[in-house]
């Protein structure tokens, strides 16, 4: 009897042990992470067109948007930039994955996003009238579009200029015929 107790206990020992190291414990969903970091909403964003991720074009401040789709990912899109010498204004559209990071981080990822780069005018860009060092592929003249525009990225205590505080740092590759990367930096939630 004592025996028949004692491997009972056993058994539901053991059985607790696996189903609690079963249970996924990853931590938060996408879901969760929008809601916890109140991750939507318009922002103020530092955006720097930079060769090769490294080498800035030009750079300048543009409002941005991050819509909550309801399902764990955010869709990040902004119209009409143009700063300094750029040709072209700029727009994107893209969905992101969210996933939690290490370190109270939120990291992004995102794929197929739509880059538009159009011509201000709505005619074709002269290529005397690009900075040096530019050139545009050919065909270009009237403007880029791709649906192959990649995303990545964190939201998390980032310090810059001597202040920390949370932030959006994302790297959008547009998928033109560019070796250029977009390089977008909140400032401020609107």
């Amino acid at each position: 009897m004592i025996k028949r107790k004692y491997t009972y206990w056993l058994g539901l020992f053991f059985g607790l042990v696996l189903i609690s190291c079963s249970k996924d414990n990853d931590g938060m969903d996408g879901k969760e992470l929008i809601q916890k970091y109140d991750l939507a909403g318009t922002y103020t964003a530092q955006i720097t067109p930079a060769f090769m991720g490294t080498n800035p074009v030009a750079s300048g401040e543009h409002t941005i948007y991050f819509d909550d789709l309801g399902d764990g990912r955010l869709r990040l899109h902004f119209e009409k930039f143009r700063v300094g010498s750029m040709p072209f204004e700029m727009n994107v559209d893209i969905v992101m994955n969210v996933k939690e990071g290490s370190g109270n981080t939120v990291l992004f990822e995102g794929s197929n996003g739509t880059f538009k780069a159009d011509p201000p005018n709505g005619g074709e860009i002269d290529p005397d009238d690009l900075p040096d060092g530019i050139q545009l592929p050919d065909g270009a003249e009237a403007g880029l579009y791709s649906n192959k525009a990649t995303i990545s990225g964190a939201y998390g205590e980032i310090e810059k200029n001597g202040q920390k505080a949370l932030h959006y740092d994302l790297k959008l590759i547009p998928g033109v015929a560019l070796p250029i990367e977009i390089l977008i930096y909140t400032k401020a939630k609107n």
